[in-house]
C-alpha cells in the first residue's frame, strides 16, 4: 500500500507560493484535506501552494451541449499528486463542446499540468473517488479523509514522501529492514491499523504515565 507524506501548505496569499489555476471547466474541491473555499473564496479556481508535493482533489463541472439545449455536465472527483515547485501552473483537460464528448473523456481522463511561463504539459495521474451517488461526496473533507486513511495517506507539514521507500528497505537476498525515527515508525503503522486497533492503540495511550 502507498504511503505519502503530503505537504500542508495550501494558503492564500502564501510568500513564495506558486499559483495553480483550474481551466476548462475543472474546479478544485479539496486541497491537502482541506476544502478549497475554506482558503479562499476563489479557491475551487485559483491556489497558492508552497514548493513540495500536495494532494488535490478535483472534477469537471461545465456547461455543454445535449442536443440543442444548454446542460452542466459534472464528473465524479479524482485525487491528484502533484509536485509543486516555483513555476505557476494550471491544471487542464481539453475543451469540450458537447455532452457526449465529456462524458466519453471521463471514461478514462488524461489530466495535464501546464507551466504557464513555457506551455509544456505533463501528465498527471488521477484516482477516481468512489461513492454511491453524487450524495457521497456532499461532507468532501469526510469523504476525502476516508480516502486517506484507506489508501494510507498521511497529511502533514513538510514534502511528500513515500513511507515505504522511507522506511522500508530490501537487500539483494530479499533481508527486509525497517528504518527510520520512531515518530515516523508509529505514523506508517497508525494508517495501517483498523479502527478497532486504532481505538485499543488510544486506549492503551491514556493508561501510560506520559
Amino acid at each position: 500500500m502507498k504511503m505519502l507524506l503530503v505537504g500542508f501548505f495550501a494558503l492564500s496569499g502564501v510568500a513564495g507560493a506558486a499559483e495553480i489555476t483550474a481551466k476548462n471547466g475543472i474546479e478544485f474541491l479539496v486541497v491537502n484535506g482541506k476544502n478549497v473555499k475554506k482558503i479562499a473564496d476563489d479557491g475551487d479556481k485559483r491556489l497558492d501552494l508552497t514548493p513540495g508535493r500536495h494532494q488535490i482533489v478535483a472534477r469537471y463541472d461545465d456547461e455543454v451541449k445535449r442536443g440543442s439545449k444548454n446542460v452542466i455536465f459534472t464528473s465524479k472527483p479524482y485525487v491528484l499528486d502533484l509536485d509543486v515547485s516555483d513555476d505557476d501552473l494550471a491544471l487542464v483537460v481539453p475543451k469540450f463542446r458537447i455532452e457526449s464528448q465529456a462524458a466519453a473523456f471521463f471514461r478514462k481522463p488524461v489530466w495535464e499540468v501546464e507551466t504557464v511561463s513555457t506551455g509544456n504539459t505533463e501528465v498527471v495521474t488521477g484516482t477516481l473517488m468512489t461513492g454511491s451517488g453524487f450524495g457521497s461526496y456532499r461532507n468532501m473533507e469526510k469523504a476525502v479523509a476516508e480516502f486517506n486513511r484507506q489508501n494510507g495517506i498521511v497529511i502533514e507539514g513538510g514534502e511528500a514522501k513515500d513511507l515505504e521507500d522511507v522506511l522500508v528497505s530490501v537487500d539483494e537476498k530479499g533481508n527486509i529492514d525497517i528504518k527510520g525515527d520512531t515518530v515516523t515508525q508509529l505514523k506508517l503503522w497508525y494508517t495501517k491499523a483498523t479502527n478497532e486497533e486504532k481505538k485499543a492503540f488510544k486506549r492503551w495511550m491514556i493508561e501510560q504515565d506520559f
